[in-house]
């Protein structure tokens, strides 16, 4: 017991010691930084410009920070709060001088409001650049229409009625008229659907471009919206209407009808006849070296997906008309 207490009072001392000299580390730390912070220095600080006091229907058509390299001189205790705090100084627009296109700031009309920026006892040595430009443009709105993107493929027997559709179908963009006048559309992201047989409903994001924070977006997504249903193929025989047969001439033709195959769905098939269809073939295309009449299906109805003529020779016989 004896010798454990001879070995604890070395230690004692020995964290005395230890203690003192880390607070004498200290203190001589403390007095070197106090009498640095005393001396005066020269520093170039960078400082960002900020645009206010635009008028109302004025936009920066860049976002990009400007800045100017300020030499200022002081105490330390007096520079250090500018490493601190962030460096921006705020720029009255509506006094400066401005182009068609252009605000300009220069350091001759400036420098009063850049040295009240900074304490009594900060010294302004030089700033430069001595000349910004900042572009500006007028505020502008425009409507413009949404283009669905998808990639789409459906269960047998199964397709679109009608094409997928925006919701809504356009959108608003507020920014520089420079900007919105090179915008005539804006796509959604692909939407990928596979197998469908029921009706499509998803919300998808547009594709905004990365180099448009300028502009400012009505809608960041839309939704894509399409009705599907059960197809099957039809036919319907559809009267032939032959133009352009001269006034002295006769043309007897046979079939007087022919064949359309057409594509819809069941809820609008039994609605479909051959009134909704329309087929012609043009006198003036017979010639020498092409004797065929060829028939053109020229009209069909919304509901019908698809539709072809089915292939057909036509018989005719050319007379002239009796006087």
């Amino acid at each position: 017991m004896i010798k454990k207490n001879n070995n604890i009072k070395p230690n004692r001392v020995q964290g005395k010691r230890l203690n003192v000299f880390v607070l004498f580390l200290f203190l001589s730390f403390l007095i070197s930084l106090l009498v640095k912070l005393s001396n005066t220095y020269t520093q170039t600080l960078q400082f960002e410009l900020n645009p206010t006091q635009l008028e109302s229907n004025e936009v920066m058509v860049s976002k990009e920070a400007k800045t100017i390299n300020v030499t200022i001189s002081g105490k330390g205790f007096e520079l250090l709060k500018y490493y601190v705090e962030a460096r921006i100084i705020d720029v009255d627009f509506s006094q400066l001088n401005k182009d068609k296109s252009h605000y300009i700031w220069d350091e001759r009309s400036q420098l009063e409001k850049i040295i009240n920026h900074f304490d009594s006892k900060i010294a302004v040595k030089s700033i430069n650049p001595d000349t910004l430009l900042f572009q500006y443009d007028r505020q502008f709105v425009k409507k413009i229409p949404v283009q669905v993107s998808v990639n789409s493929s459906f269960a047998f027997g199964f397709d679109l009625v009608d094409s997928f559709q925006s919701v809504p179908d356009s959108i608003t963009l507020i920014g520089p008229e420079s900007l919105l006048k090179t915008i005539s559309e804006i796509q959604t992201k692909t939407l990928d659907l596979t197998d469908l047989n029921s009706n499509v409903e998803r919300v998808v994001a547009l594709d905004i471009p990365n180099t448009s924070k300028q502009i400012t977006y009505s809608e960041q997504v839309v939704s894509i919206n399409g009705e599907v249903d059960k197809f099957t193929e039809g036919s319907v025989n559809v009267p032939v209407t032959i133009l352009n047969v001269p006034d002295k001439l006769t043309l007897n033709f046979f079939p007087k009808e022919i064949p359309v195959i057409f594509y819809a769905s069941l809820k609008a098939y039994n609605s479909i006849d051959a009134s909704h269809f329309s087929v012609e073939c043009d006198f003036n295309t017979l010639t020498t070296e092409n004797n065929y009449l060829n028939p053109v299906l020229v009209k069909q109805p919304s509901t019908v997906k698809t539709a072809k003529l089915k292939p057909t020779e036509f018989e005719y016989v050319i007379t002239p008309k009796n006087d």
